[in-house]
């Protein structure tokens, strides 16, 4: 049974464990100190205390919205809660009320409004086209998946939390790299050069070149290295 990298890096840390052994609260805390704010629209606090729906759903359904918005399609309200159910019951058993109320619209459609705005500035000061959903390619029993954005070389994740981004946040971005450049090396797709962690709820971002961060989570292997060892891992896993 294949397994979705995102599921891979949030439930088989592992392997992470071994590929990147540096990758600790310690250095995870060292990549937050660098993150950057960038201009949004605050979350009304009363909306929020009278929404009832999971967070995550709330903030998922607002990832739905942005979508739309960055690309100048209309907002669905149908559309957007049916996208948000088949992305969030990919890895989680997750269920929608029948009816969306006023607040949570209003509440999805600042935060997809502060992702699409943040998303297409980053497009412009980069002066490339923005790309929805790239394309994550697999390896051996990893399944192929997608990514949120990317411009260019550059990988975009976003996360709606309340906290800081965390290790899984980290590593999933390290899986979708070392994904990328097994993929490069068989002239399967191109390797990931940087990565953005975005955060469309508190105006945050973390942003890094993929060689300072595998050189600091890495132990010091080159990324032939690197792969080596995350291929052995794979294969001897799928072996058990």
């Amino acid at each position: 049974m294949q397994i979705d990298p995102r599921s891979v890096a949030r439930e088989i840390p592992g392997i992470f464990d071994e590929v990147f052994p540096q990758l600790t609260p310690g250095i995870v805390a060292h990549f937050n100190s660098g993150a950057d704010g960038f201009q949004i629209q605050e979350l009304p606090l009363a909306l929020l205390a009278l929404s009832k729906l999971q967070r995550a759903m709330l903030f998922e359904l607002g990832y739905s919205v942005g979508e739309r918005l960055v690309t100048g399609v209309p907002v669905d309200w149908t559309e957007c809660i049916e996208a948000t159910l088949q992305r969030q019951q990919a890895f989680f058993d997750a269920k929608l009320p029948e009816r969306i109320e006023l607040c949570d619209e209003t509440l999805a459609t600042i935060v997809g409004g502060n992702l699409a705005a943040r998303l297409r500035a980053m497009s412009e000061e980069r002066g490339l086209p923005l790309m929805l959903r790239p394309a994550i390619p697999g390896l051996e029993w990893i399944a192929s998946g997608q990514g949120d954005f990317s411009v260019g070389h550059t990988l975009i994740e976003v996360k709606c939390t309340a906290k800081r981004f965390s290790a899984s946040d980290y590593r999933q971005v390290a899986i979708y790299w070392l994904l990328s450049y097994a993929a490069a090396i068989e002239g399967r797709g191109d390797e990931w050069q940087d990565f953005v962690l975005l955060n469309p709820r508190n105006g945050v971002e973390v942003s890094m070149r993929f060689a300072p961060f595998l050189s600091a989570i890495g132990s010091g292997r080159t990324k032939v290295e690197i792969l080596q060892l995350f291929q052995s891992l794979v294969g001897s896993r799928l072996t058990r």
